[in-house]
């Protein structure tokens, strides 16, 4: 019987064996599924990252782009800017110098003007002058002036004289 007890001791003791391994191949199991759940959860995070980084990349590279066209258009605004700075440099330039004639030609203007009003002035002065005379020289017209009474002119010397008639008016013609 000790051999009976023996052997059953044995086959307790190996059923109990393959109760453990079985358990602990089932605990293993558990835990490779686990695991490999975590390891498909992985990389399903890593494939969602893997999109997101395409996609940053790819607005990374339009971002790029569209920074480089910018870049394109200030330089070649740049370029227009330094083209009308130069073209308003020369338009400055050329209002500098208008001004400056415009400046000379006020100061010609003005002597012209100052020389106008003093030739007037002189003018006005000689004017008075002239008519004083010639009111003077009217007066001495109308005024019978004795040697008229005694000129006897023909009217042949009156024809070549006729400033004769002017200055003696009641001049009688001989025949």
């Amino acid at each position: 019987m000790e051999r009976k007890s023996c052997s059953s001791l044995i086959l307790c003791s190996i059923i109990l064996v393959i109760m453990a391994l079985v358990g602990y191949i089932h605990f293993k199991k558990e835990l490779v599924s686990k695991l490999s759940n975590e390891v498909e959860f992985s990389e399903a995070e890593v494939r969602e990252k893997d999109l997101d980084v395409n996609n940053y990349g790819l607005t990374v590279e339009y971002t790029q782009k569209e920074f480089d066209k910018v870049d394109k258009e200030v330089k070649e605004i740049q370029d227009e800017v330094g083209k009308l700075n130069s073209a308003k440099e020369e338009k400055d330039k050329e209002v500098k110098a208008c001004k400056d004639s415009v400046a000379v030609l006020s100061n010609d203007v003005a002597a012209m003007e100052k020389e106008k009003s003093d030739m007037e002035g002189n003018f006005g002065g000689e004017k008075t002058k002239w008519s004083e005379e010639m009111n003077g020289f009217k007066q001495k017209l109308q005024n019978q002036s004795p040697v008229c009474a005694f000129v006897n002119v023909t009217a042949e010397v009156l024809k070549r004289e006729s400033t004769l008639k002017d200055l003696c008016p009641q001049i009688q013609v001989a025949v």
